[in-house]
């Protein structure tokens, strides 16, 4: 499941490959890659919920409170909200489930984080567009595409 982040971290390749001189670095990489490639499935599940989590709670319990201002700043908000929350969320799970020992892994985990954070806002703008063009809200539509 890490080649869904390869766009951003690399591959298992780019990872190993500056070990290739030291056998026992070479072997430590790898399975660092192997335990990487083990937690992705509780990663991505987190840029879910948070990416969809928070445009439910913008569209719904946020706006549904008295005296909100309905301006797109509040909706750019809380997708920063969401990109910050995915980020620490995501290097702690990283960093508590695979510990970076090698030199280079922790920048990859960072990367990995990141790249994760960055799924959570595309998460959290597909579900705004859902939500303006399908949904009740009395959120600001700014991803509205059509008339009612």
């Amino acid at each position: 499941m890490l080649s869904f982040y390869k766009w951003f971290i690399g591959s298992q390749n780019d990872l190993t490959g500056q070990f290739q001189n030291n056998e026992q670095l070479f072997y430590q990489a790898r399975n660092f890659w192997n335990n990487l490639e083990t937690i992705t499935v509780p990663i991505v599940i987190v840029m879910l919920v948070v990416g969809i989590g928070m445009a439910v709670y913008y569209y719904t319990i946020f706006n549904n409170k008295p005296g909100r201002h309905y301006r797109p700043v509040w909706w750019l908000i809380f997708m920063g909200v969401a990109l910050i929350v995915t980020l620490v969320v995501s290097l702690s799970i990283e960093i508590g489930l695979c510990a970076p020992k090698l030199h280079g892994t922790l920048v990859l985990e960072i990367m990995l984080a990141l790249g994760n954070a960055l799924y959570a806002c595309i998460a959290y703008l597909v579900m705004s567009v859902v939500w303006c063009n399908l949904l009740p809200t009395n959120a600001y539509r700014l991803l509205k595409f059509k008339k009612r």
